[in-house]
C-alpha cells in the first residue's frame, strides 16, 4: 500500500531520468541525452515532455524516513499535471510564486508530515534526502485528491539549483494508458543512459525485495490462524459435550448420526461466520476513523475496504468449521445414547 500511494504519480507522468555514468562532462546540469528524447517524442501517444528538477523532503513511511520529490515546473505544466491528476488546490492556500521558497503538496502528504498551510516543509539542514532543499521551503497549499504530488516553481530550482540533473515527465494523451505507456518506455528505451519510473515496474521491484518479508508475515499468520481455530475448536467442542445429552436423545430416537453432525457443524458454521462479519465491520470503522489521524501521520498507509485483506482472514472461520466437524464427527461416532440417557 505504502508504494501504490507514494509513487502513485507515476500513473499520471512516467518520469524519465538521466543516469550519471552516461552524461558527458562539461558546464551546466545533466540532461536526458537528445537522441533518447527525440526517441520519446516519436512515439504516437505521447503528448506533453516536461523537463523538471527539484528537490527533496523525507516523509514518514513504515520502512522509516523516505526521500520524496518536489517538483520544479512552469505554472502551466504544474496546472496542466494537476488537472490531470484531477486535484484541486484545498481553500485557503494558493499556488508557489516564480522564484520564491514555496511548495504546494497534496493533502495526505500533509497529514504524513502533520503540516498545513504557512509551515516550512524542508529546508537546508535535512538529512537523509537526495538533493536538499536550498532554502526553508514554505507550504502556500494543499491539492486536495488522491495523488501524492509536490511542485514548486522552475525558476527557483533553476536558480537555485543549477547542477541538479534535469529529468522529464512525459505524459500521454489519453490518461488511462499512462501506467501502459511506462512499461513501454521502460522496455524500449536505453537503460544505460536513463532510468524509468514505471508503476509497474516499481511495485514489481519492491515486491520482488521484500518477498521474504511476506513470506515470514505469511507464516505468522497462519500459525495465528491455527491457534485462533484451534482454542474457538476446542471452545465449540466444550459446548458440544455441555449438549452431549441432548443429542443422545436424538440419537435415541432414530435421527441419523450424518444428520446430528449437520446440526452441530450448521451451528457451528452460523457462529463463526456471523462473528467474521461483524468482525470485519468493526475492523473496518475503527480503521476508517484511525485512517487520517493516526495511521497516516506515522507512515502507515491502510485502505480499510481492502477486499484482499479480509479474504485473508477467511481461513479462521473455515478451520473452526473444519475443526469442529472432525471433533464432533469423531465424538458422535463413539456416542452410546443409551449409556447416556440411563447416566442421567
Amino acid at each position: 500500500m505504502t508504494v501504490l500511494t507514494v509513487y502513485n504519480y507515476t500513473k499520471i507522468f512516467t518520469p524519465v531520468l538521466p543516469r550519471l555514468s552516461s552524461a558527458p562532462l562539461g558546464l551546466g546540469p545533466i540532461r536526458v541525452a537528445p537522441d533518447v528524447q527525440a526517441q520519446i517524442r516519436k512515439k504516437p501517444d505521447v503528448d506533453r515532455m516536461i523537463e523538471t528538477s527539484g528537490f527533496f523532503f523525507n516523509i514518514n513511511t513504515v520502512f522509516g524516513k523516505l526521500p520524496f520529490v518536489c517538483f520544479g515546473v512552469t505554472d502551466a505544466n504544474r496546472d496542466y499535471l494537476i488537472r490531470r491528476a484531477g486535484d484541486a488546490l484545498a481553500p485557503g492556500g494558493r499556488m508557489p510564486l516564480p522564484g520564491k521558497p514555496e511548495a504546494v503538496i497534496s493533502e495526505g502528504l500533509a497529514r504524513n508530515k502533520k503540516v498545513k498551510v504557512g509551515d516550512i516543509i524542508a529546508s537546508p539542514l535535512d538529512t537523509g534526502t537526495f538533493v536538499p532543499a536550498p532554502a526553508k521551503i514554505k507550504l502556500v497549499g494543499i491539492l486536495n485528491g488522491p495523488t501524492w504530488m509536490a511542485f514548486t516553481s522552475s525558476r527557483f530550482t533553476d536558480e537555485n539549483l543549477p547542477q541538479v540533473p534535469r529529468s522529464l515527465l512525459v505524459t500521454t494523451k489519453d490518461g488511462s494508458q499512462q501506467r501502459a505507456f511506462g512499461d513501454v518506455l521502460f522496455n524500449s528505451l536505453d537503460k544505460v543512459q536513463v532510468e524509468v519510473l514505471s508503476f509497474n515496474n516499481l511495485v514489481d521491484t519492491l515486491r520482488t525485495s521484500l518477498a521474504s518479508m511476506y513470506l515470514i508475515m505469511h507464516l505468522v499468520n497462519g500459525t495465528v490462524i491455527f491457534v485462533v481455530a484451534l482454542m474457538a475448536g476446542m471452545l465449540s467442542n466444550i459446548y458440544f459435550t455441555q449438549r452431549i445429552s441432548e443429542f443422545a436423545v436424538l440419537a435415541a430416537i432414530g435421527l441419523r448420526r450424518s444428520t446430528l453432525v449437520w446440526h452441530a457443524v450448521s451451528e457451528t458454521a452460523i457462529l463463526t461466520t456471523l462473528g467474521w462479519l461483524i468482525g470485519c465491520l468493526i475492523n473496518f470503522l475503527v480503521l476508517s476513523a484511525m485512517k487520517g489521524s493516526v495511521f497516516e501521520p506515522r507512515g502507515m498507509l491502510i485502505d480499510p475496504g481492502d477486499p484482499l485483506s479480509y479474504i485473508n482472514t477467511l481461513p479462521i472461520p473455515v478451520f473452526i468449521t473444519l475443526f469442529a466437524v472432525a471433533t464432533i464427527s469423531f465424538r458422535l461416532a463413539k456416542l452410546d445414547p443409551v449409556t447416556i440417557i440411563e447416566r442421567r
